[in-house]
């Protein structure tokens, strides 16, 4: 599978699953293992290449880079974040904008292990 495939078809999951979360009919626990589980398989992949294809791909990743980076008890307690998350899985799901000062860069898989 080709990075574009893969990011097409995961974004539409992340974007659900986070809506999800964020309405707090998705706990942070299957949140978590839907993105390892999206990690591992981003890995399995084996794409060396570091640059983004596109801006959903840059919101993917994002969105992927934070919901690993905050707890659900920092994400739930900051109202901006929430936002910020919010917007980029409408972003993802083909509506709105792309969300202010976002940056998401491909993670290397040598990495990942």
């Amino acid at each position: 599978m080709e990075a574009k495939k893969f990011i097409d078809e995961k974004s539409d999951v992340l974007a659900n699953y986070l809506d999800f979360f964020l309405m707090r009919k998705l706990t942070y626990a299957q949140l978590n293992h839907f993105l390892w589980d999206t990690l591992r398989e981003w890995d399995n992949l084996d794409i060396y290449d570091e640059s983004t294809d596109s801006c959903k791909e840059q919101v993917f990743w994002f969105l992927l880079f934070e919901l690993k980076s905050w707890s659900s008890q920092q994400i739930f307690a900051n109202r901006i974040l929430r936002q910020r998350l919010h917007t980029g899985a409408l972003f993802l799901q083909g509506q709105g904008v792309k969300p202010y000062n976002c940056i998401g860069i491909r993670p290397i898989t040598e990495y990942l292990d």
